[in-house]
């Protein structure tokens, strides 16, 4: 087996001048020369990790400012508070899988370093109109759409960055496994999201400086990204726009056959329908209805139920990030759906601000398992060569089920009130996850019968 250092450098020869290797010394002799290290270079890890917490710390401000821009600014109904939701996400559905192809396709630094820099233009203008006060809904929901299609390009980029990061760092000796990585990410990724919202929830009556701010990180998150060593990915066939159409069906028709992938794609529609569409347009809306205040304190109460879910999440996804690979991760990730179904369901009650708070915390500590169990089954199931379309296509249902949910809970609140209208997805998310229970093997599968993680 080949030594982990290098070989002493040859000396000398004083008598011809030509460079010869040394004696063979006694490896017990005093006399033996020392072996130089190989030098070890410096892990990507850390860095992925950065690039995560700096895109999410803009994030969970984005998921602050802009319902609090629709609803407290512009004080739009919950029809319109709807489709600006609808807006942003919309252009993740139709472009993720666009998005899955460019994954395969491009280098990973030179490409998230140009979305990240598109997405600190667009929020600096934003950031310019309201200074101004020339913030109209049809500009808002504009700067949502931008936001949208760039996130449908970014996500599955970065995320099937993360197998290759690892790699590197196991070729130079620093092993760690990719279930855990992944976990750790989730775990980041969620950190970020509450120091985001809590720097959000600051922002009152003057939100122009805190859009900014987004704008500052992402450049931050656009120079750094160019330090990621990930190689431009082997071509597997012509880039035409056809060959893209290709490349989304062939990724698209492996996810959904894989008795894996097909059951995880599901459970990420889902909840993109039932929880992450809901959310952004129920928290917003209950909190004017039923707590009211005027903008700056609706404001403080909204970024309070997003820190009470995200804050719970983290810690349970930090938990499970220290632990050992769970054994039965797809059984531990349909009971925390079914927690999230009752936290719905919590948000139809008449209840102090505290308690409906308390509620949502707890859901959120479910929201960190079932984070941490679906990253890691998605990230590791996956072949090399179709991981960034599968990852894409797990983006996909997991944001671009919401702008049906972001409609479906607007239209209901207008009929019924922002509290009953919170039983539609309490309901449908519990007959979803029941169904996956049945009809899929994810509530008995063990990574470790195929060779996961």
């Amino acid at each position: 087996m080949d030594q982990p250092h290098d070989q002493p450098d040859p000396a000398p020869d004083q008598a011809a001048g030509a460079m010869r290797p040394p004696p063979a010394a006694d490896p017990g002799s005093a006399a033996a020369p020392p072996r130089r290290p190989r030098p070890r270079r410096p892990t990507e890890l850390p860095l992925y990790y950065l690039l995560v917490a700096l895109y999410f710390f803009t994030f969970g401000m984005h998921i602050v400012l802009y319902p609090s821009l629709v609803t407290f600014t512009l004080g739009a109904g919950p029809e319109f508070v709807g489709i600006a939701q609808v807006t942003m996400s919309a252009p993740m559905f139709v472009f993720l899988m666009f998005g899955g192809t460019l994954a395969g396709r491009a280098r990973a630094g030179p490409t998230l370093a140009l979305l990240q820099a598109a997405f600190a233009i667009v929020m600096a203008l934003l950031a310019w109109a309201v200074w101004r006060g020339a913030l109209t809904y049809p500009l808002l929901i504009t700067y949502g759409a931008l936001i949208g299609t760039g996130a449908a390009f970014m996500l599955p980029v970065r995320d099937s960055a993360l197998n290759g990061v690892v790699e590197r760092d196991a070729a130079c000796g620093r092993a760690t496994s990719l279930g855990r990585a992944a976990a750790t990410t989730a775990a980041v990724q969620i950190g970020a999201q509450i120091i985001g919202i809590v720097v959000a929830r600051t922002a009152g009556a003057h939100p122009a400086p805190y859009l900014l701010i987004q704008a500052g990180v992402m450049s931050l998150g656009a120079l750094l990204s160019f330090a990621l060593k990930a190689p431009k990915p082997e071509s597997f066939g012509p880039r035409t726009l056809l060959s893209a159409f290709t490349d989304i069906r062939e990724g698209l028709v492996y996810a959904f056959k894989s008795p894996i992938m097909g059951p995880m794609i599901w459970s990420a529609a889902y909840i993109g329908v039932f929880v992450i569409g809901s959310f952004q347009v129920l928290f917003p809306l209950i909190v004017r209805e039923a707590y009211g205040g005027d903008a700056a304190a609706q404001a403080a109460r909204l970024s309070e139920l997003f820190a009470c879910f995200w804050g719970a999440s983290f810690v349970s996804a930090a938990i499970l990030s220290r632990l050992p690979p769970l054994e039965y991760p797809g059984a531990a990730l349909t009971l925390s759906h079914l927690a999230l179904a009752a936290t719905l369901y919590s948000l139809s009650l008449e209840q102090p601000f505290w308690s409906c708070a308390l509620f949502v915390l707890l859901g959120g500590l479910a929201g960190g398992v079932a984070i941490s169990a679906s990253r890691s089954l998605t990230q590791s199931a996956a072949e090399p060569r179709y991981l960034g379309r599968v990852l894409a296509a797990y983006s996909m249902g997991f944001m671009g089920g919401a702008p049906i949910g972001s409609a479906m809970v607007g239209v209901a609140a207008g009929e019924f009130g922002a509290r009953h209208a919170a039983l539609v997805p309490a309901l449908g998310l519990a007959l979803a996850v029941l169904a996956l229970i049945f009809f899929s093997p994810i509530w008995k599968l063990r990574p470790s019968e195929h060779g996961l993680y």
